[in-house]
């Protein structure tokens, strides 16, 4: 049954986590969806690890912290403006506003704390010079611990609504698997054969591979490697029972994913991907915002006694008749929730403009 309303998916879901490609106002759709949330009265939050750290500037901010910033006086001070001014809002927005860029090397850090090793165990691994290089350049790292912020804000009973916008990516597997893949390195017959007593005895092709490497990485590196992988291969149950939980969440009635695109040739396709992408994860898949569309302008306004605007027009009605054709091939293929929202005539630096963004939800498509 189809969702009729983004308020119903955000009253249904406790987390919703946004995906699509870069360049369609991901990252701006999410903060919208956070201030949204927050106008219907929830207490609602908005994580990004978008590295062009976007959601900083779409709420007119020079940066965002690992902590959740709280927005509401912003907030508050902004709608009750924009309703001085006419701006068409039937809330009071009761509800709270914050905004976080999880930093990987401090939630990294924290989670190797949450997973209760020894102390010395903790040291080791964070004192450990090869953490540095796995904290900032593992494959995976970076979106796996987006999920242990958002695991851990979740526990936190905090927020009742929590927005995690994902990298821009092609293929919703390279954020999804993140935790599979993490894993897969705790898994590696590398790691246990560096620390298990029985693979004492170093063949003599891995020795020299092994020197090579410590020569070009200066002395101390295999000491450091033997130590590290020794350390995290004595958390590894811990790490797998988080992991179990977190994906426990993501599959949960609790969290619900909403795709957002453009309305650009192909556009379809790739929807379709995203969207098997996430169900056969076994995720729940709410919908889909096609952003920045301009089917809300009238079209045939082409005016033949004014020469220099044919041309500008004829593309206008060229870019409409695509949206159209794109609109009409989603509609066939999205099981869910649709809605189309307006390109606007300049960025979203502020929250006043987000809440233009968020009263756009749907009211194009009554």
């Amino acid at each position: 049954m189809k969702t009729s309303s983004i308020d119903a998916i955000l009253q249904k879901r406790r987390i919703i986590i946004t995906c699509g490609t870069g360049g369609v106002g991901k990252t701006t759709l999410s903060a919208a969806l956070a201030l949204r949330a927050a106008c219907l009265g929830k207490n609602a939050a908005v994580i990004t690890i978008d590295p062009a750290k976007r959601l900083a500037t779409s709420l007119g901010l020079g940066e965002l912290g690992d902590q959740p910033l709280d927005l509401t006086p912003q907030l508050r001070r902004a709608h009750l403006k924009l309703k001085k001014q006419g701006l068409d809002i039937s809330t009071e927005c009761k509800g709270t506003l914050a905004a976080l860029m999880p930093d990987t090397r401090r939630t990294f850090e924290a989670f190797i704390h949450s997973l209760n090793p020894s102390p010395a165990v903790t040291d080791q691994i964070l004192r450990n010079p090869i953490f540095q290089i796995f904290a900032r350049e593992f494959s995976g790292s970076n979106e796996y611990m987006a999920l242990e912020r958002l695991y851990a804000l979740n526990l936190q009973k905090r927020f009742d609504c929590i927005i995690l916008d994902t990298p821009p990516s092609r293929n919703t597997l390279a954020f999804l698997d993140a935790p599979k893949l993490l894993t897969r390195f705790f898994e590696e017959r590398l790691i246990r054969w560096l620390v298990l007593p029985t693979n004492k005895i170093v063949s003599m092709g891995m020795k020299k591979a092994l020197g090579v490497l410590e020569k070009l990485t200066g002395s101390g590196f295999m000491t450091h490697l033997f130590d590290f992988a020794s350390a995290l291969f004595e958390v590894q149950v811990a790490f797998s029972s988080n992991l179990k939980k977190i994906t426990e969440l993501l599959e949960s009635e609790e969290v619900g994913f909403l795709v957002v695109s453009a309305p650009i040739s192909g556009a379809a396709p790739e929807i379709s991907h995203f969207i098997e992408s996430i169900e056969n994860h076994g995720f729940h898949f709410d919908g889909v915002a096609l952003n920045r569309t301009l089917g809300y302008l009238r079209k045939g306004r082409t005016d033949k006694r004014k020469k220099p605007n044919q041309l500008a027009f004829q593309i206008l009605d060229a870019l409409q008749d695509r949206e159209a054709e794109v609109t009409r091939q989603l509609q066939g293929v999205v099981p869910a929730y649709f809605t189309t929202l307006p390109e606007l005539a300049r960025d979203v630096h502020s929250i006043e403009d987000l809440i233009h963004v968020a009263t756009a939800f749907d009211s194009i498509n009554r």
